[in-house]
């Protein structure tokens, strides 16, 4: 999916002009959908990365929450899709990445890309370095997707491993699973999963002091089960909504993110009576930092 911009502006019937992006009133509605699809055309990079959002995703919500030569953050950038899609959509973008063969596979795009005069920058650390390289409120729009915890560690590496009649009766393939993102054990996705948490709020406090008020973030993340330690469904989203609640966010809406079309049904369970569903889907969380909001903010209570 990706919107065609039109000439002129947006304004309100009121004469008010367009403050956000630069979509038309069209445009705007259409983008407002909370099921979304997404055109899921994969590059060599993202294949090789395993778990990188569609580029039409990115462009999607790029437009919808910047003006053109705004700047984006993506501090998980993986192979760089965030700031592919800043290329096409005219806004500058910054990468931080852990991950030295990532951030090599980023740069062999983005070289040809920065022709273009936009400054398209991939940083290769920690992500909890970020406060070194980003000025405080400098930033339009955060878009990312974060690791799992230790997630893929745990997982088999492919799916329908035990079911060897299964598959010999109806002809199953197996299905190969995302590898892990790297060894190094300052990974945030080599931690256990509390630790995991900590360490994403510690990354929303920090994405929330270089972004500038009044402006979003986008988190693309996935709910996931670890039957291994007999835990049939990890509400990670939820997690992630409280984690950046507790760094100042407000939570502003969830966008459903439906990649049914992409994902191959899978038996799970058989043949006890364990039913489980194929999820199919992710969640694009959407914050604001904003000091607008008085008694509607967002409040948790913690037990």
């Amino acid at each position: 999916m990706q919107i065609q911009l039109k000439k002129g502006k947006m304004s309100h019937p009121s004469g008010q002009r367009n403050a956000l992006n630069d979509l038309t009133g069209s445009e705007w509605a259409q983008s407002s959908k909370s099921v979304m699809e997404y055109e899921d055309q994969r590059s060599e990079k993202q294949r090789l990365h395993g778990a990188a959002f569609p580029q039409s995703l990115a462009e999607h919500h790029i437009l919808i929450y910047t003006k053109r030569g705004e700047t984006v953050l993506d501090p998980f950038a993986g192979v760089g899709t965030t700031l592919d899609a800043c290329a096409v959509t005219g806004r500058h973008g910054i990468g931080i990445e852990l991950n030295p063969e990532f951030v090599n596979m980023a740069e062999q795009d983005l070289a040809e890309k920065r022709r273009l005069g936009l400054e398209l920058k991939m940083i290769c650390d920690d992500v909890r370095n970020l406060r070194k390289y980003i000025e405080p409120e400098s930033v339009n729009f955060v878009l990312t997707s974060p690791p799992y915890a230790n997630m893929l560690t745990k997982i088999q590496k492919r799916f329908l491993y035990k079911w060897k009649n299964a598959r010999d009766k109806f002809g199953f393939k197996p299905i190969e699973n995302t590898k892990p993102y790297s060894n190094d054990p300052r990974d945030i996705g080599n931690l256990p999963y509390d630790k995991c948490l900590d360490a994403l709020e510690q990354v929303f406090k920090d994405t929330y002091e270089v972004t500038k008020w009044e402006s979003y973030a986008a988190w693309v993340v996935k709910d996931f089960r670890d039957l291994k330690h007999g835990i049939p469904y990890v509400n990670f989203h939820s997690d992630i909504i409280e984690r950046a609640i507790k760094a100042g966010w407000i939570l502003w809406d969830i966008r459903i993110f439906d990649q049914t079309k992409f994902r191959p049904l899978i038996i799970l369970g058989i043949p006890s009576r364990n039913f489980y569903l194929n999820i199919g889907h992710s969640f694009i969380l959407i914050f604001k930092k904003t000091n607008k909001l008085k008694a509607s903010r967002n409040v948790i209570k913690y037990q």
